[in-house]
């Protein structure tokens, strides 16, 4: 598959489940051509780890188009440990792994508490994933993935 995307994204984590899930938004005609979810790697070793750098969160990430779900893409993905409101991408050391794909996601807005429920119940209100936790928070940035040579 070489799926490519630019546009917006909300992401939803689930910090007490280890998960997070999301929407990619076409900026143009304000539809949602995929999905993603991810899922926390607590024991996945950089194996190419600066030792003087804080190690990063990872995690392995689904892709995948609403309209055909048999066309999928899986990454591991870096978050800044420690950080609810990091951005979230591919690293070069991951790039065999992510079959040359690159991925970033910036965080330009950040909400947690009573407002990243009521968000979680707006875009996420049909998800498979139930919690009432107050613990889980929202990101909503720009997002774009595409195979490395384009």
């Amino acid at each position: 598959m070489t799926a490519t995307f630019k546009g917006m994204a909300i992401l939803c984590f689930y910090p007490q489940h280890c998960l997070f899930q999301g929407h990619c938004i076409n900026t143009i005609n304000n539809e949602s051509p995929y999905s993603l979810a991810g899922k926390l790697l607590p024991d996945y070793i950089d194996p190419n780890h600066n030792e003087c750098m804080e190690p990063d969160d990872f995690y392995q990430v689904v892709i995948e188009p609403y309209t055909n779900d048999t066309e999928r893409i899986s990454l591991i993905l870096r978050r800044t440990k420690n950080n609810d409101a990091s951005n979230l991408w591919a690293h070069e050391n991951e790039n065999d792994t992510n079959e040359g794909y690159v991925f970033m996601f910036e965080t330009d807005r950040f909400i947690s508490g009573q407002q990243a429920l009521l968000a979680k119940n707006k875009y996420f209100a049909n998800s498979p994933i139930s919690t009432d936790d107050k613990d889980i928070f929202i990101c909503f940035g720009k997002m774009k993935f595409a195979p490395q040579d384009q």
